[in-house]
């Protein structure tokens, strides 16, 4: 039988003490956190970088592809049931200590369409967990048939070279060497290249000289334009350089040729009619080194944003189409 005695209760101060402890050590539980309103990248360039920075940090297995908008909340509500997309920073750190795989739902509209890819790392109910509902289709960012392509580019472990500034400890003079090294990058295609050295040679070959850094570019001169706003990753930049220099070296060839059909260039522009920019100019000028974006910038470019403005969009057609059938 219990008998309250005041003489055997802890004094207040005591209790509201231990009261105070117990509140600092109990867990708190935070709201789920609901899928839809996880944000997606900035932009194309932001979404690449994105990509890159979470499989160089070990979520190097991946499943993903191309969907209608329509299509997206229900595949949304699936992998968050199947994987922990919604975790934070905090939360994955905690799940890393404890052998479970950190997880990344990343969605970006392209095309009409919706791509999307989930990334995990090793451990428990990630993507290389035999137990995952997707472990048989998962594939490996590092794997030759496994690596993550977007549009026109793909995601490699390549090698490069790397301009260093080094420090003689003897003179005090500063150096630039080349150090080999591999991470990883972006690079173009391999059928995008060949596609767009087959159209570098035919503009080549129809002496279309054309102009760059105008509204409208155009010949050979607007292609490398356009080669160069590209996003410049270290992968995509060296394949860039490299068309330049094949543009030289091809017009090179040609230039006698085009300067015949246009006099009055020889007489306006003189030794200077009908050259390409230099390589030197190119490096310093209009190939910078990519720097580290913000991925996400605007609090309302949600998923659920993404399947709002398809819905708006299919409201708007249907409505066309009924304006249309009236008036007809």
């Amino acid at each position: 039988m219990y008998v309250d005695d005041p003489f055997l209760r802890p004094p207040t101060k005591i209790v509201s003490i231990q009261a105070r402890l117990h509140t600092k050590t109990e867990p708190r539980l935070k709201p789920a956190i609901d899928p839809l309103s996880l944000l997606y990248p900035a932009g194309k360039t932001v979404l690449m970088q994105h990509l890159q920075t979470l499989v160089l940090r070990g979520n190097s297995l991946w499943i993903g592809g191309l969907i209608p908008p329509e299509k997206l909340e229900g595949l949304v509500a699936k992998l968050a049931a199947r994987y922990p997309v919604t975790r934070d920073e905090r939360g994955r750190t905690y799940d890393r200590s404890r052998g479970i795989a950190t997880a990344h739902l990343v969605v970006f509209p392209t095309a009409g369409q919706i791509a999307w890819w989930v990334l995990t790392s090793e451990g428990k109910s990630g993507l290389a967990d035999p137990a995952s509902l997707d472990s048989k289709v998962a594939k490996h960012a590092m794997a030759c048939d496994g690596h993550i392509e977007f549009e026109d580019y793909v995601l490699l472990y390549a090698h490069k070279r790397d301009a260093r500034t080094v420090k003689n400890a003897r003179t005090g003079k500063s150096n630039k060497v080349l150090k080999d090294c591999s991470t990883w990058t972006w690079k173009l295609r391999p059928t995008v290249l060949a596609e767009l050295r087959t159209k570098l040679a035919a503009e080549i070959k129809s002496l279309n000289y054309g102009q760059d850094e105008c509204e409208r570019p155009y010949g050979v001169r607007g292609f490398l334009d356009y080669q160069r706003r590209r996003p410049l990753f270290s992968g995509v930049r060296s394949q860039v350089l490299a068309l330049h220099r094949d543009a030289i070296d091809q017009w090179s060839d040609v230039r006698k040729t085009w300067l015949g059909r246009h006099p009055r260039f020889v007489q306006k522009y003189g030794a200077n009619a009908g050259l390409l920019r230099p390589l030197s100019e190119i490096t310093t000028r209009y190939l910078p080194k990519m720097s580290r974006l913000s991925v996400f910038t605007d609090m309302r470019r949600t998923v659920r944003s993404l399947i709002v403005g398809c819905d708006l969009a299919a409201d708007a057609k249907l409505y066309k189409a009924l304006q249309s059938s009236t008036k007809g």
